[in-house]
């Protein structure tokens, strides 16, 4: 599994994200329970249950970032993960992290930087510290990090939760064009966030996953 190497290579034809048959426990506490998970390439689905169910667990097992005790993980080509709470570099602009994940020339991935804080409507605060953000500028600023390191596989824990009303919906649209072709898991408790981006709906529920949509194409 390849994890914000820019390296990596997916393997043609793969279902670029699946999970098989992972268990996990903390102490004596099951959380995940033989869930098994697939993503095809180029689609995005959604994980949706109680809190307390597991998901974060299994977004993190899914990035690389937590070790299941069985099963097995697929997910090639570079993914990138977005926190629940945004984990940006106080000492550092909102311009420098969002560059900080790119490749190039400094003039151009600044160029690029600025085009992904203007489509999520953050563009004037490029200079700001974290610190001077809001908790949903933070929030976009941590996702247009995740957008500029331009992977194939997206991992979102709750990336809308702390936006609002008509942004949500234009930064929903601006994303449903920008994960064209990607891959996209994105764990949400808010059913018109996965109705408006998943095309494969999961809910995860005492740690057993069960699919309950798939669109259809037409």
């Amino acid at each position: 599994m390849c994890f914000f190497y820019p390296d990596c290579r997916k393997k043609e034809g793969s279902a670029l994200l699946k999970l098989e048959h992972i268990e996990k426990s903390f102490g004596e506490k099951r959380v995940l329970s033989d869930v098994s998970l697939l993503v095809p390439e180029g689609t995005a689905a959604s994980l949706s249950g109680m809190s307390g169910s597991g998901k974060t667990t299994l977004l993190r097992i899914a990035a690389g970032l937590e070790r299941p005790d069985a099963g097995v993980v697929q997910a090639d080509g570079k993914v990138a993960v977005v926190f629940a709470e945004p984990r940006l570099f106080d000492s550092a602009r909102v311009l420098e992290n969002v560059t900080c994940v790119m490749s190039g020339e400094g003039k151009e991935k600044e160029e690029k930087a600025r085009e992904l804080l203007a489509a999520l409507e953050i563009g004037d605060a490029a200079r700001l510290r974290p610190r001077e953000l809001s908790s949903g500028m933070a929030a976009r600023v941590s996702l247009a990090r995740a957008l500029a390191y331009n992977a194939d596989v997206y991992l979102l824990d709750e990336p809308f939760k702390s936006l609002d009303g008509e942004l949500k919906r234009r930064v929903m649209a601006y994303l449903t064009s920008f994960f064209t072709g990607k891959t996209v898991l994105f764990i949400t408790h808010d059913e018109s966030e996965a109705a408006f981006l998943a095309a494969k709906r999961f809910y995860l529920s005492e740690g057993t996953l069960s699919e309950f949509y798939e669109k259809q194409n037409l």
